[in-house]
């Protein structure tokens, strides 16, 4: 398998794992999207306890700067945990991020002053804008 596939593999289990731990804590994801390579940001478009805004993480390649692999590694081990213990640690890491919705208009400034040093602010923003367009509340 090439590098780049497994990049790309990996890259989808860090996607799928804090998504995950979203929807196990009670968010309805109404889009999710990653952005970097070994290491970057996720964003995520949810509604949670009647209220729709955004959340965001960071993840990384390694459990020292990736909080879902330092927490649940790379998956369920059965042999420690039942799947209800899982769902439930997983439940409450997802609950970590939901804590404070931020609107479109928040998350759009906190990326546009990133711009200069952050090479995924740009991509961040587009997304951020394209998503509330599709997603808009009428």
């Amino acid at each position: 398998m090439s590098l780049w596939r497994k990049r790309q593999i990996a890259k989808k289990v860090k996607d799928m794992s804090y998504q995950n731990a979203l929807v196990a804590a009670g968010a309805n994801v109404i889009a999710f999207e990653s952005f970097g390579d070994w290491q970057g940001s996720w964003v995520a478009l949810v509604e949670y306890r009647g209220e729709r805004g955004w959340v965001q993480g960071s993840f990384g390649s390694c459990d020292h700067c990736d909080a879902f692999e330092a927490e649940f590694g790379w998956g369920f081990d059965e042999q420690n945990e039942t799947e209800v213990q899982y769902q439930a640690r997983l439940a409450s890491f997802g609950e970590t991020y939901l804590g404070g919705l931020q609107t479109t208009e928040q998350i759009l400034a906190e990326h546009q002053a990133n711009v200069q040093w952050d090479e995924d602010a740009d991509n961040i923003v587009f997304w951020v804008r394209e998503t509330e367009q599709t997603y808009r509340v009428q």
